[in-house]
């Protein structure tokens, strides 16, 4: 791992400019209808859990998903927390069923959770339904803990403490993860095709903030100990550029799992204090807004050959382009020429669309790897584009970008 730096140096929000009104007050409305279609399209189920998207091809929700339900509850919190009355008690009282969803329908022992509740629809999914993902149960103990200290729910308090026990016992002395336990249902990870979300990885750095929440609500160090372990581990995958390397194999990156990476960094960073994990977060930021192209979209996926060959896929993948954008926007470069170019490529994938009211207003996952078009309005896409929006837009709480706890 050598690869050199090519980022600017680290900035301030003092010196990158703030966006300007005309560009500001669009992506605060799309973010307005991106909040509208989440609490009023449907895509929460009637039993609590959130759809994964809806289908606007077969109009079919595939299935019930719980991490997403997990993101969905802490942009609740998120939500609450901004101050708007009307859309917090809506907020609220959606997270308080999907977090009775999470706790009832899909916990199989006490703190992990099955991917997804299959339906008729679920297709090349079947295979990951059964599975107890340490990535997905930290994702809903960050919604569980946001939850708690929103509303003093104990229901969420006591799943919370039971999924950080349970985590702890799949995070080892060094801070690597492992992606699930194997079962008779679920298999082994070490069988399952290499992929990113099927090895331990920078991605699992994320389960780090749900870990430092529950550290911070309980005052056990023993998670927030754990928190920080997961994001050193992290840390060994990357490269002086700011680049993770999420394909140890290849040598290459993916854009998503390189943004879960820098998110945590960043929120357990703060967390704590430890101002390296801030810093490695912000090359990791800077890299991609470095890399990204004159349309508004970071490589998707990105490798540098022996003979230093660049080689980048570009078809959009719209909750990277989001996750790039927030990045930009925690580390105060919400105002440069990249992230603003972000943003329009985060509008051009809003469905615009008054005749489909399931889809209106949702944002689309992009595309495939191959470039296929995907123009399905997805439940994480829209929550990761809501925030990202609003905090590019310079949009403040008191004088913090964001707390920490709410950063989906």
């Amino acid at each position: 791992m050598t690869e050199t730096s090519t980022t600017s140096p680290v900035t301030t929000l003092g010196a990158v400019p703030r966006p300007r009104a005309a560009v500001a007050a669009p992506a605060l409305e799309a973010a307005r209808r991106g909040v509208r279609w989440l609490q009023g399209s449907g895509i929460q189920s009637p039993t609590g859990g959130y759809r994964s998207w809806f289908d606007r091809d077969a109009a079919v929700y595939p299935f019930e998903y719980s991490e997403v339900t997990g993101y969905q509850v802490t942009l609740s919190a998120w939500l609450a927390a901004r101050g708007d009355t009307t859309v917090a008690r809506t907020a609220l009282a959606d997270a308080d069923r999907a977090v009775r969803w999470l706790a009832s329908a899909v916990q199989p022992v006490p703190g992990a959770f099955r991917c997804l509740d299959a339906s008729a629809a679920v297709g090349r999914f079947a295979g990951k339904a059964d599975r107890l993902y340490t990535f997905d149960a930290g994702i809903i103990l960050q919604g569980l803990v946001a939850h708690h200290v929103a509303t003093g729910d104990d229901l969420a308090r006591r799943t919370a403490l039971d999924t950080g026990e349970w985590l702890l016992r799949h995070v080892d002395a060094t801070g690597a993860v492992q992606p699930w336990p194997a079962t008779p249902q679920a298999g082994r990870w070490q069988d399952a095709p290499g992929d990113w979300s099927t090895r331990p990885g920078v991605h699992h750095a994320k389960i780090g903030i749900g870990l430092a929440a529950l550290g911070d609500l309980t005052g056990d160090q023993r998670y927030t100990r754990a928190a920080v372990a997961v994001c050193e581990d992290a840390l060994r995958s990357q490269l002086p550029s700011g680049r993770f390397v999420t394909n140890p194999v290849a040598g290459s990156t993916n854009v998503h799992p390189h943004s879960y990476a820098a998110e945590a960094l960043w929120a357990v960073g703060t967390a704590t204090g430890r101002d390296d994990l801030v810093a490695a977060s912000e090359r990791a930021a800077l890299w991609a807004l470095a890399t990204t192209d004159r349309d508004g979209l970071p490589p998707r996926r990105y490798g540098v050959t022996g003979a230093g060959t660049v080689s980048a896929v570009r078809h959009p993948r719209v909750d990277g382009v989001a996750q790039v954008l927030r990045l930009a926007a925690l580390h105060s470069a919400h105002g440069t020429r990249a992230a603003q170019r972000l943003v329009a490529a985060l509008l051009e994938h809003q469905v615009d669309a008054p005749e489909e009211p399931r889809a209106h207003g949702g944002f689309v996952f992009g595309a495939g790897t191959d470039g296929t078009p995907l123009r399905h309005a997805n439940v994480w896409v829209t929550a990761f584009a809501v925030q990202a929006l609003v905090l590019a837009a310079g949009e403040r709480r008191d004088t913090a970008v964001l707390d920490w706890r709410h950063l989906v």
